[in-house]
């Protein structure tokens, strides 16, 4: 997945949310950066319920607003 600009990102955001309802992101563990460069792993799942697919980000940052993500599936049902 990748997303260049604020208007890509969203739209990544949306098109994994409007698949998957009911499921909410959340951080794994902190992200760590240098420079402009960001890097963080994620879980998404159902609302109170444990992470099913987990994933990666790679993230470029522009005074200190995001510019651009790529984005890695580390974890993945066979169902989804």
């Amino acid at each position: 997945m990748r997303g260049e600009g604020h208007e890509q990102i969203n739209a990544l955001v949306e098109a994994v949310q409007s698949r998957f309802p009911g499921f909410r992101f959340e951080l794994i563990g902190a992200a760590d950066g240098y420079g402009d460069n960001l890097r963080f792993s994620w879980g998404l799942g159902p609302e109170n319920g444990e992470a099913v697919i987990k994933g990666t980000d790679f993230a470029e940052l522009d005074s200190g607003k995001l510019k651009s993500v790529r984005g890695f599936i580390d974890q993945l049902p066979a169902a989804a």
